[in-house]
């Protein structure tokens, strides 16, 4: 069995429990428990406690990109826990979004490596999928494909003194490999949700059933949700848990198209897969 708990999200349903823009997954096999992203400041602790989870049984932690509503709660958590910590090795970029109030540049990126090491992360960087746990996989480098999914055009990194465009070629997702096929864990998908589910088939050669997390559909085009949807209806998934970056809007519209198959997957969310 594994069991997957949404720890942070950005809609909470119960009472004393924090949201956030931001996504954290609590993922139990085999008595192993591994957290898939840590959210934005220390909702992640605050939740744990109110939903019995002990962090310091933690020892791996799944990191899907270097933005901080996603890494942003590490170093809370490494009070409780010195983990090996999973990335790709673009994760440190010095990141900016183009999208300000005062139309300046919002800096959106997270902390230095040595500042996590220093509170006793240790990492693991690869750009290859790891097998982090028995049947727990990162996706590694995810190759576009489509012609209909684009990363956010208003993100931008520092690159040799210039500001050059943010393709985010570290957003990663996890692969859960259950008996009916593969789960997967989106941190914000910004590679595109239908290029990730046909590059983690093309890698694992199965089939994906389901997934849950952020799709980043919210501030996608048109077009893209448009095609997407399309290209949903022909994959014929089991479940899908859109959160976060989706938006409360194309949530919506998804439970629309796919009725049951659809469950929203806030704050106490519990998956349990076979």
């Amino acid at each position: 069995m594994i069991r997957v708990t949404v720890l942070v999200e950005n809609t909470a349903v119960k009472a004393k429990q924090r949201a956030e823009h931001g996504l954290s997954m609590l993922i139990e096999r085999d008595g192993e428990f591994i957290l898939f992203d840590t959210g934005q400041t220390d909702a992640i602790v605050h939740n744990a406690r109110l939903m019995g989870v002990d962090l310091t049984k933690v020892k791996k932690v799944i990191l899907s990109h270097g933005h901080y509503d996603h890494v942003g709660g590490l170093k809370f958590v490494l009070d409780y826990t010195k983990p090996k910590v999973y990335a790709h090795p673009e994760i440190f970029r010095k990141r900016y979004s183009k999208l300000s109030d005062d139309g300046n540049l919002r800096y959106i990126g997270i902390e230095d490596r040595e500042f996590f090491e220093g509170k006793g992360a240790e990492f693991i960087l690869s750009e290859e999928p790891i097998e982090v746990a028995k049947g727990v996989f990162t996706t590694g480098f995810e190759n576009m494909t489509t012609d209909f999914e684009e990363v956010d055009k208003n993100f931008v990194y520092e690159k040799d003194g210039e500001l050059v465009k943010d393709n985010v070629e570290d957003d990663m997702s996890v692969v859960l490999d259950t008996k009916d096929g593969l789960f997967i864990l989106f941190g914000c998908a910004h590679r595109g949700i239908i290029n990730i589910i046909l590059d983690v088939e093309k890698k694992f050669g199965k089939k994906v059933i389901g997934f849950a997390g952020g799709t980043h559909l919210g501030p996608a085009s048109e077009k893209q949700r448009e095609e997407t949807v399309k290209a949903l209806k022909g994959m014929n998934l089991k479940m899908m848990g859109p959160s976060h970056c989706t938006g409360i809007k194309m949530t919506a519209r998804l439970y629309c198209e796919f009725g049951e198959r659809v469950f929203f997957n806030n704050v106490g969310n519990v998956i349990e897969l076979e």
